[in-house]
């Protein structure tokens, strides 16, 4: 029986020889735990190739066609802070330059119980998996009925502009990559907390700064990235293939939902 033919089991979505997440008291968790926690304070980004299974992926990507007439179609005009415009700076400082974002979306209202998406955002390995290579001592699934688990579907044309995330860390798997363009280009570390870089920021949005880095990502690969402090963006997509990456939402505190503006 084909797996999108059943309720999978999380063992069935995730690569779990590969990363052991169900056994956090092994050596091969805690080296998987080393090795991620490195590369998220290197490069503000961990990426995971293979983390779900291509079996699981075939099934996500059935799931998501079958959903994707009903997506929430976005065209959005801002700026890289995703902040109101302030009149108080120059017309010409980073804070008033315009990017431009267009894309649908899936919410996870969309998802069903017996869907890959929902089975594995809800098992708790994954969550304390996430929380451990944020050396956080928990984390919690989002309480949004629509914002927990959201699928960003991209097709021809569409693209996502340079922009900072206001989530600190962002969790994504890619689903299904199109036949060209919608590559995911960032510059990792480009802000901090107390510095805020405009001449840095300037230079990406103009197209001349030379740490521009493209990550190589493909369906089934598991992205967890350092998104408020990375300025990054969504080139655009190319050919009749869509893009599908799926967003999962994890908090510092429990019960946390969008307001109902953004909802």
């Amino acid at each position: 029986m084909r797996l999108e033919d059943r309720t999978p089991r999380s063992e069935d979505i995730v690569n779990l020889t590969c990363y052991p997440i169900h056994t956090p008291g092994s050596s091969e968790y805690r080296n998987l735990i080393h090795t991620c926690r490195k590369r998220v304070k290197k490069a503000g980004v961990c990426i995971l190739p293979e983390f779900i299974t291509q079996d699981a992926i075939r099934m996500m990507v059935s799931q998501t066609d079958r959903i994707v007439g009903d997506a929430y179609t976005c065209y959005d005009e801002h700026n890289a802070y995703l902040s109101k415009e302030d009149p108080g700076f120059p017309e010409d400082h980073p804070r008033r330059k315009k990017q431009s974002t267009s894309l649908d979306v899936l919410g996870y209202d969309l998802i069903g119980p017996e869907d890959g998406l929902h089975v594995l955002y809800t098992w708790d390995a994954l969550v304390a998996f996430i929380a451990d290579v944020l050396s956080k001592d928990v984390l919690y699934r989002m309480a949004d009925p629509l914002a927990a688990v959201t699928v960003n579907v991209m097709h021809e044309g569409q693209h996502q502009g340079w922009h900072f995330d206001e989530a600190e860390i962002t969790t994504s798997i890619m689903l299904q990559e199109p036949e060209a363009g919608g590559q995911f280009e960032y510059v990792p570390h480009l802000r901090d907390k107390d510095h805020a870089r405009y001449d840095v920021v300037d230079q990406v949005l103009n197209g001349t700064h030379p740490g521009i880095r493209t990550l190589d990502i493909v369906p089934g690969t598991m992205v967890i990235f350092a998104g408020h402090y990375a300025m990054h963006r969504v080139t655009t997509v190319v050919g009749g293939k869509t893009r599908y990456m799926a967003i999962l939402c994890f908090k510092d505190r429990p019960g946390v939902r969008n307001s109902p503006e953004v909802q």
